[in-house]
């Protein structure tokens, strides 16, 4: 569980096997053993797994480019992101972006800011000059 969880924590960062092996207090070849017994899979596919549903929110959610969300969930190769992408998803990264709503369309201003600009502003301009 400490690895799994050290996995869904940190899926950005360059994890391998054997840091997930030595935060579960394991050697990696029993750790694999026992992660893939435990939950299913091996801890590689489940970091990948891991880092795919990221990928696929902020294609949802964001309008970065599909080389920078590549890079910003842990993977180094577009080429590979795309490949993996169209496995798991059935369709390329910007073809499930463009099948779901625009990012603008999830973009919430906050009430607070609403009531802000939406009240009138107390202008002095001229009265100033004349009291002067």
């Amino acid at each position: 569980m400490r690895a799994r969880d050290l996995a869904d924590a940190r899926f950005a960062e360059p994890l391998t096997v054997t840091d997930l092996a030595r935060a579960a207090g394991l050697s990696p070849a029993h750790f694999s053993r026992e992660f893939r017994r435990a939950f299913g899979q091996s801890p590689h596919v489940y970091l990948l797994t891991r880092r795919l549903e990221r990928a696929a929110w902020m294609l949802r959610r964001t309008d970065r480019t599909v080389a920078d969300i590549c890079v910003s969930v842990g993977l180094s190769s577009v080429g590979s992101f795309t490949t993996t992408f169209t496995r798991v998803y059935g369709q390329s990264p910007s073809a499930y972006r463009a099948a779901a709503p625009p990012a603008a369309a999830y973009a919430v201003v906050p009430a607070c800011v609403v009531r802000f600009y939406g009240r009138p502003q107390n202008r002095t301009f001229r009265e100033d000059a004349a009291t002067a």
